[in-house]
């Protein structure tokens, strides 16, 4: 029966027509096209009402079917495949090789990464102080030495005496005193002068009879009949050549019947070693050597040249010792081969505990120098005693603060022999030192310099110095900014007081500051120190520190620090960075 619209299709067709699809597609079997595909999804329609009574229409396609993967079965079929077998074997093969390298790789990378050198502790003689005594008195100055601290105590041998050592004499000296410190725990230093041999020792008695041997080429001659060098005496007006028995001049620069050794001979080389070896045995801890400068001659050596006209003394004429240049007895090349072989005499004796210095200011380090190395434990170097002496004033301040970047400057150029990062200063002070500067300041401004204090005890104990005040250096210098910390010297902004500082990367940093006003009271800015911080925390004043309302735990500027005249002040402050 005919349909009421009258087309004529059959039963189902217009629905198919309704969905795009085309009825020769489907009546005729061929295949659907893309569209026919696309129109045989299934379309959901949802009318939404509206607030305005109107409805809106959402047409949306089912979406087509996700992708589900094999199935277990099918996916068995390929279990014991060669192909996949092998595979698998190479993957986890693979995967265990690059865990194993890996493993390995970091515990190569944890081996043979670049170490952080634990820093060196500091010897006893570096922590210092070394105090100078009197050898008649020692047992009376025991108490006082052992109050402010010393870890060394320093004898000077009597000139004459230092080829002497192993003689009953000499022993009976020193044996006990190093019994008596040892008790303390305070070790001995001894000074000796090795540059000659007394008419009575047996090396020069053999060079007199014997011309031709060892012991004869450790002494410096010439003939008779010839005019000698023009060399003067250090001690005495006039030549520094006696006539000797054998019919020579023989070299004399140190004083009547003191015959000087020529230390590149191996007959006096052995000499001062067999002296070192003697004072090692009887428990002595550190030797200081006098007249280093003189110990190598020029045994061929001519006359001397006068010293430049710039550099010359013009009080000074040709009979005085100060207007010839030296250059045939001093500051010979060798002496730093010289000082490299004493000190490492000392050091295996003493498996490192000792220590070889000398009592005189090097002047020239270079000569004593060996392939960067300076071996010489704790050398003297530098003005900073010297400028003190001068006065006060800016001038002072401004010359002080050079000289002491200049000293350190050019010391850490050098290696020091052994454990030694560099080689560490002696700062060395007497009375003579204090007349413009008094003991407590002069105390308090050298003892965190990196160096160790060198001083007779009679500078403290006459100077007024109190125990707790070197207590409280002392404990200062045991911290790591002063053990290993940087160090940096300043002038304030008006070149009125001299500062430095002590500072390693994650302590508190120290500021040691001193007035070298003679009469005012001064505020002084040192707001130029890189990192300082604002503020500082004043943890120790000397005597002549008087501002009132300031002093130990009071908190003071660092752009307005009030210092009395002749100060110093020792302050801790936090690093900004």
């Amino acid at each position: 029966m005919p349909r009421e619209n009258g087309t004529g299709a059959k039963e189902g067709e217009d629905e198919r027509m309704l969905n795009g699809g085309s009825v020769e597609g489907v009546a005729g079997g061929t295949e659907p096209t893309e569209k026919d595909k696309l129109a045989q999804k299934e379309v959901e329609v949802k009318f939404i009402p509206a607030q305005n009574g109107d409805a809106c229409i959402d047409m949306q396609m089912e979406s087509q079917q996700a992708f589900s993967g094999m199935t277990k079965e099918e996916l068995m079929k390929y279990a014991n495949d060669p192909f996949w077998v092998r595979l698998r074997w190479l993957l986890f093969v693979l995967f265990w090789a690059l865990w194993a390298a890996m493993l390995l790789g970091s515990f190569y990378i944890i081996y043979d990464a670049p170490k952080c050198a634990a820093p060196v502790p500091l010897s006893w003689w570096q922590e210092g102080p070394l105090v100078e005594i009197d050898g008649e008195r020692y047992t009376e100055q025991l108490a006082e030495v052992e109050r402010f601290g010393a870890k060394g105590v320093i004898y000077q041998l009597s000139a004459d005496e230092t080829y002497l050592v192993e003689t009953a004499a000499v022993e009976s000296k020193l044996k006990p005193m190093v019994s008596v410190f040892r008790s303390k725990n305070i070790k001995l230093v001894v000074d000796i002068t090795p540059n000659f041999v007394t008419k009575n020792d047996s090396l020069f008695l053999e060079a007199l009879q014997k011309p031709d041997s060892a012991a004869h080429a450790a002494f410096v001659w010439r003939d008779i009949g010839l005019t000698p060098p023009n060399w003067l005496s250090i001690a005495e007006e006039g030549s520094a050549w006696k006539n000797a028995s054998n019919g020579q001049y023989v070299l004399s620069q140190f004083g009547p019947e003191r015959y000087d050794l020529q230390m590149s001979a191996p007959a006096a080389r052995d000499k001062l070693k067999g002296t070192l070896r003697a004072l090692l045995d009887l428990g002595v801890r550190g030797i200081r050597l006098a007249n280093a400068k003189h110990l190598l001659i020029n045994p061929d050596g001519g006359n001397e040249s006068p010293l430049a006209l710039e550099d010359a003394d013009k009080s000074l004429t040709h009979t005085d010792y100060g207007f010839w240049t030296h250059r045939e007895t001093t500051y010979r090349e060798g002496l730093g081969e010289l000082f490299r072989e004493l000190t490492e005499l000392v050091h295996e004796q003493t498996a490192g505990e000792g220590f070889l210095s000398v009592t005189e200011d090097i002047l020239r380090p270079e000569v004593f120098a060996v392939n960067g190395t300076l071996p010489i434990d704790a050398p003297l170097y530098g003005n900073i005693e010297f400028d003190l002496r001068e006065g006060t004033g800016p001038d002072v301040a401004r010359k002080l603060r050079h000289d002491i970047a200049n000293a350190y400057l050019t010391i850490n150029e050098y290696r020091a022999l052994g454990a030694f990062v560099k080689p560490w200063l002696q700062l060395r002070y007497d009375r003579a030192s204090l007349e413009h500067v008094p003991a407590s300041e002069y105390t308090v401004f050298h003892f965190l310099l990196p160096g160790v204090p060198v001083f007779p005890l009679d500078v403290l104990t006459k100077g007024g110095v109190t125990h707790e005040s070197v207590e409280a250096l002392e404990r200062f210098r045991s911290s790591p900014s002063f053990q290993h910390g940087l160090f940096n010297v300043y002038n304030d902004a008006n070149v009125s007081s001299i500062a430095y500082t002590r500072l390693k990367s994650g302590n508190p940093g120290y500021f040691v500051v001193l007035n070298l006003e003679q009469d005012e009271q001064r505020t002084v800015d040192f707001r130029g120190i890189d990192g300082i911080g604002n503020e500082l925390t004043v943890v120790l004043t000397s005597q002549n520190y008087a501002v009132p309302n300031v002093g130990v735990k009071s908190k003071v500027p660092v752009e307005a620090i009030p210092l009395s005249p002749r100060s110093a002040l020792v302050a801790t402050y936090v690093p900004t960075k």
